[in-house]
């Protein structure tokens, strides 16, 4: 597809592009390359999985009752997170345990869930 400066542009089916800083476009570019994905594919994918998953569905529905947009749901909830895990100590621990953040994280969860299940 020719874009709009007579070039051709693969990703310009749709032009969401159009609403996005340049620094989003960076981004995006830069996370598509690393999972060798075009920005299309890449963007549908994330917004598949944020808009089909069961996460995604409970973020929907939380939006919904708290009459908020998708996107200020997801703020909010990741701005608890973050009040809430010490993201400083979990990776220390994570590089002191050689897991990942996610692993780390993952980790303290079970066994957070196994303690409160022993009481």
């Amino acid at each position: 597809m020719i874009n709009g400066y007579g070039r051709h542009n693969p990703d310009a089916t749709s032009r969401p592009t159009f609403y996005m800083s340049e620094e989003l476009l960076r981004a995006i570019q830069v996370q598509a390359q690393r999972e060798r994905n075009s920005r299309s594919g890449f963007i549908s994918g994330l917004l598949g999985f944020l808009l089909l998953s069961p996460i995604g569905q409970q973020l929907r529905e939380n939006a919904r009752i708290n009459n908020r947009t998708l996107a200020q749901e997801l703020e909010q909830s990741l701005a608890l997170l973050q009040q809430q895990i010490p993201l400083d100590r979990v990776n220390e621990l994570a590089a002191a345990s050689q897991r990942s953040q996610i692993e780390m994280l993952t980790h303290l969860v079970l066994l957070g869930l196994q303690t409160y299940s022993k009481e």
